[in-house]
C-alpha cells in the first residue's frame, strides 16, 4: 500500500496528465479484452501503486468523458487564504502612508 507522500508526489507530477491519459487507454483495453481492468492489469502495464491510487478516478472520468474533478480546498484553508492576502494589503497600505517620525535632540548636553 502506498504511503500518503507517495500518492501526494504522484498528483502533482509534471507528466501527471500524459499518465492519465495512459491509464485510460489501457483501462479501455483490457476492459474490452476481458471485461474488466484490474489492479494487476494496471500494474503489469508499468504504473506504480501511488500512481494507480493517486490517477484512477481521473481515468475512470476521461473514460466516461466527464470533465476531470476540480482539486477542493478546505474551508479553513479558503478562509486562511483571505486572511493572509487582507494582512498583506494591510501591511502594503501602511508602508506606502507610515514613516517614521523624525527625532530632533532637544537640550542635548555636549
Amino acid at each position: 500500500m502506498p504511503t500518503q507522500s507517495q500518492i501526494r508526489a504522484a498528483q502533482v507530477a509534471t507528466n501527471r496528465h500524459a499518465r492519465v491519459r495512459l491509464m485510460a487507454e489501457v483501462m479501455e483495453g483490457r476492459e474490452s479484452a476481458h471485461g474488466a481492468c484490474t489492479y494487476a492489469d494496471l500494474c503489469a502495464a508499468g504504473f506504480s501503486e501511488a500512481e494507480i491510487e493517486a490517477y484512477r478516478d481521473d481515468a475512470r472520468r476521461e473514460i466516461a468523458g466527464l470533465a476531470p474533478a476540480a482539486a477542493t480546498l478546505p474551508d479553513g484553508r479558503i478562509e486562511g487564504m483571505h486572511l493572509v492576502a487582507e494582512a498583506q494589503a494591510i501591511r502594503a497600505k501602511r508602508a506606502s502612508v507610515w514613516s517614521p517620525p523624525v527625532i530632533e535632540p532637544v537640550g542635548v548636553c555636549a
